[in-house]
């Protein structure tokens, strides 16, 4: 079985064990075939880590969120991913006095994100698979749609239009070599850095899925950062 695919099964496991609510809302994966009926009109090859990726999981339930006509405006308009909200689509972290909202997006809006890029003009073919925000700030994880170098990069878009998305801006932001080592700092993430909340936070168990350690989620990110 090759790495990732290892990988993956492990964080699946992890997963379901530390944070089962996390794990339930994931989709099953699509077919290769699935995939490539999606990607067929694409000039570019599409990496096998992604093909991993979404023959896993495709994403998060990726059914629009029960929203009314006005928050569906306030969403959509100009948004691309802006349909999957609710508790269906998305993971909420805690991590100190942050809530931190993520999405896992399902392959469909994952390659309206590409589009989304490639129409503000940008030059370099990404896939933003994954979406982190805390109200202020927002990170994209975006895996390189080039089949010998799919680097994974956490990009802070805040407010960024496509076309500032360069090699330049690409080299200041975090990143991992190679999904396998975002699925095992994840991974490590699940069996070390969730924290059970404290009895007088029980209120908050509706609100968010669980409590990252500050401390230990520094520690682990600077290890796969060397």
């Amino acid at each position: 079985m090759p790495e990732l695919l290892e990988i993956l099964d492990r964080f699946d496991t992890v997963l379901t064990q530390t944070a089962p609510n996390i794990a339930s809302h994931l989709q099953r994966g699509l077919t290769r075939a699935e995939i490539e009926v999606q990607i067929v009109s694409f000039s570019w090859e599409f990496p096998q880590d992604a093909f991993d990726l979404y023959q896993r999981h495709n994403g998060l339930s990726g059914k629009p969120g029960k929203l009314n006509l006005v928050e569906k405006l306030l969403r959509v308009k100009g948004k691309w991913h802006g349909e999957l909200s609710g508790r269906e689509n998305e993971v909420h972290l805690k991590l100190e006095n942050r809530a931190i909202v993520a999405k896992f997006l399902p392959l469909d809006y994952a390659l309206a994100g590409h589009r989304h890029l490639k129409l503000g003009r940008c030059q370099i073919d990404l896939l933003p698979f994954s979406i982190l925000t805390d109200g202020n700030n927002t990170i994209y994880c975006m895996m390189r749609l080039a089949p010998e170098n799919p680097i994974i990069y956490c990009a802070n878009g805040t407010k960024l239009p496509p076309m500032s998305v360069t090699e330049s801006f690409l080299s200041t932001q975090p990143q991992f070599s190679r999904l396998s080592e975002l699925i095992a700092f994840l991974t490590r993430v699940c069996q070390q850095g969730i924290q059970p909340l404290a009895a007088s936070q029980e209120t908050l168990m509706n609100a968010i899925d669980c409590e990252l350690d500050p401390t230990q989620f520094e520690q682990l990110y600077q290890q796969f950062q060397r």
